[in-house]
């Protein structure tokens, strides 16, 4: 899969195909183009991963742990292929900074 890494300094994140904000301001997920996301103090745990993205990605984390290894959002969502799926490395500058990894389908 793609993966475009992008630096805000603001939270705002639009889908480039629907033009709708991917997050509500509130919280909670609303562009219907959405089928994942990780966030970088959590990433073993994503939010509402699609159910063709949720057996790989439970398997790799399952590699990863038995291997002890490091987990790696990012190399993961470049191995996983689904055409017309693009992931977004998102940071977010500011006070501190934020990474987050939506998943968006673009067909």
């Amino acid at each position: 899969m793609q993966l475009l890494c992008l630096e805000h300094d603001h939270w705002n994140f639009f889908c480039p195909v629907t033009g709708k904000e991917v997050y509500k301001e509130e919280g909670g997920i609303n562009a219907e183009t959405f089928r994942g996301c990780w966030h970088h103090e959590i990433p073993n745990e994503p939010l509402d991963l699609a159910p063709e993205l949720q057996p790989a990605w439970d398997a790799y984390l399952s590699k990863v742990e038995s291997e002890e290894g490091h987990l790696d959002v990012a190399a993961f969502l470049e191995g996983f292929e689904k055409p017309g799926w693009v992931a977004f490395q998102v940071t977010t500058c500011g006070i501190g900074s934020e990474t987050t990894w939506t998943v968006l389908d673009l067909s």
